[in-house]
């Protein structure tokens, strides 16, 4: 559990700082003021101001925001230092709202875009390090473990040697995957080898939705090889392009199945990464990775209050020649934070049920 919170906490972080620093650099580029900076909600741990941006951390951790001055209207129950410190903005031209429509749309749209590097150079680490697979080893030993997966829910982990299921002599990953393919959804007992003990555990495997084989979310261990800098930069791009385009698709797929069942909250995200975490830095790098995919495209979404919603109030404001009112554009976004919120209650909710009562 302390691996799993820390594991998550560190995560996360990298995650939203990226995120909420590509909204924040762009914008000071743009010479739009930033009054606040930071990381989480909720009452703050610690703070400091430098120049004209305080710069906090604060108690929960489950996001961040970059405060431009002017993003929303200005209005008669704001405390009296957030009026003058919208004025002095005003009178300098420095509001969110006072700058050409193709800098907002910078300022917006660099937050997922950051998620987008953050991934790719990720991958690209991760080539260069790690380099590429090139074989598996022999006999049926453990590689990597698929997190939220019943063998990583039973416990299996990286480079445990399977010697027996059923009672039945494993010499093969073919033997072994022959035997949970015949047993889908089904509980079956394994005997393996860690650090030189035999041990068993019981796994219920799950039925393929493709084929209805049994299955458990292992790969088997691979003989790495080094590569160059130049294949590990192209590979890192390929895989960021194969995740980006996947994720697009399991949001199709969900959107078109009008369902939530394969969507996860704060919960399924700090099981993965905690999973990932005992499994190696690999693994840790790879999910950190598909995360940032995953935040950077649900940002986009042309919904009230996210990134992509904003986004579509400016590319309205460029077709109509003149901006929506701003209080009407607050108030629309008010709404969908509210629904979203509403939203994120329900897969918490899901997330629970999923991970204590399954």
């Amino acid at each position: 559990m302390v691996l799993t919170f820390v594991s998550f906490i560190i995560v996360l972080g990298i995650l939203v700082f990226i995120h909420e620093f590509g909204h924040y650099i762009t914008a000071k580029k743009s010479d739009i003021m930033v009054s606040e900076f930071a990381l989480g909600f909720g009452p703050k741990i610690i703070s400091r101001q430098w120049g004209e941006t305080v710069y906090s951390l604060r108690i929960i951790p489950l996001g961040g925001f970059c405060n431009m001055v002017g993003e929303f209207p200005a209005d008669e129950t704001m405390p009296e230092s957030e009026q003058e410190t919208y004025q002095e903005a005003k009178t300098a031209g420095r509001l969110f709202t006072q700058k050409a429509a193709w800098k907002r749309f910078a300022v917006i749209f660099m937050g997922p875009v950051m998620n987008f590097l953050l991934a790719l150079i990720i991958f690209i680490l991760a080539f260069t390090v790690f380099g590429i697979p090139v074989q598996t080893e022999q006999g049926a030993i453990l590689g990597e473990i698929i997190p939220e997966q019943p063998a990583a829910r039973a416990g299996l982990r990286p480079n445990d040697k399977i010697l027996a299921i059923d009672d039945q002599k494993v010499n093969s990953w073919s033997d072994m995957a022959s035997i949970i393919a015949s047993h889908p959804a089904e509980k079956i007992t394994i005997s393996y080898q860690r650090n030189g003990q035999i041990s068993q555990l019981e796994v219920m495997t799950r039925a393929d939705e493709e084929d209805g084989r049994g299955v458990i979310g292992v790969y088997p261990r691979l003989v790495r090889e080094q590569i160059s800098p130049f294949k590990a930069i192209k590979l890192g791009a390929y895989q960021t392009y194969y995740v980006f385009k996947m994720t697009i698709l399991g949001f199709v797929q969900v959107f078109k199945d009008a369902s939530t069942k394969d969507l996860g909250g704060p919960i399924m995200i700090a099981s993965i990464i905690g999973q990932a975490a005992r499994t190696g830095l690999l693994n840790v790098m790879t999910w950190t990775a598909v995360i940032s995919i995953n935040l950077g495209i649900i940002n986009l979404l042309p919904f009230p209050a996210l990134d992509g919603g904003r986004i579509l109030f400016i590319i309205i404001e460029l077709l109509r020649g003149k901006p929506v009112d701003p209080k009407k554009e607050s108030y629309v976004h008010m709404i969908g934070f509210a629904v979203l919120i509403v939203l994120m209650i329900f897969i918490v909710y899901q997330d629970v049920m999923r991970s204590f009562f399954n």
